[in-house]
């Protein structure tokens, strides 16, 4: 499931009304060491609660375990970096920093943990991760940073593929693996459609009602 060349385009993110709020450059780049670099620049407008451009870098080793994630935002007020505590294999660090405000907490963490934000960008490490065939599914803990302040909320996801499905795209219709994730009660909270490299095509949070597209990529090399 690993993509083995360098993946990148734009998505945009729609609110429950259709409006386009924000527009998100990316790539996923894989590196000779089997480690993958995953970066993002996202410029978000009203009605998103705080209007401003953000940048998010995730390193995953070659295993897509965690090196580290970090956003930086509002020309710089707003940071938020996770890492693994280098003094506890089974502890992670987290920092939020907004202006002079600094908060950081140490977090359980081990290889059935995960984050969510508002980018489908972390969709993908879990596609490669967990490598689910038709039928199956997962159980991980997340952690939710919040959209706008980076504060993390602890709580659990059920991440089950479904049946391929033929999805219409902006690239026209294709046969893409159909992701449901459920929270802890059950219910659906987000789905999503991607290729056999983890390339989502669309993902649908149902809590932030926020739909994610992809309206461009590399697409030479797409199938």
């Amino acid at each position: 499931m690993k993509p083995s060349r360098l993946l990148k385009g734009i998505y945009q993110h729609f609110d429950a009304n259709g409006n386009v709020i924000a527009d998100e450059r990316w790539q996923a780049v894989p590196r000779a060491d089997g480690s993958t670099q995953l970066d993002n620049e996202t410029t978000r407008v009203a009605p998103f609660d705080e209007p401003r451009s953000d940048s998010m870098g995730l390193t995953l080793d070659a295993h897509w375990q965690l090196v580290k994630f970090s956003v930086h935002g509002l020309f710089g007020q707003r940071e938020c970096l996770v890492r693994p505590d280098p003094e506890s294999p089974k502890q992670a660090i987290i920092c939020w920093r907004y202006k002079d405000e600094i908060n950081e907490q140490r977090l359980p963490w081990d290889e059935t943990t995960w984050l969510s934000w508002n980018t489908p960008l972390l969709v993908m490490p879990l596609v490669w991760r967990l490598n689910l065939q038709p039928g199956e599914s997962r159980d991980l803990t997340v952690y939710a940073l919040d959209a706008v302040t980076f504060r993390p909320m602890r709580t659990t996801r059920r991440y089950q593929r479904l049946e391929d499905t033929t999805h219409l795209t902006r690239f026209g219709a294709k046969l893409l693996a159909h992701y449901m994730q459920r929270d802890e009660t059950g219910a659906p909270c987000a789905e999503f459609w991607c290729d056999e490299e983890g390339f989502v095509f669309e993902h649908q949070d149902f809590v932030a009602q926020v739909r994610y597209v992809l309206t461009a990529a590399n697409l030479k090399l797409l199938p």
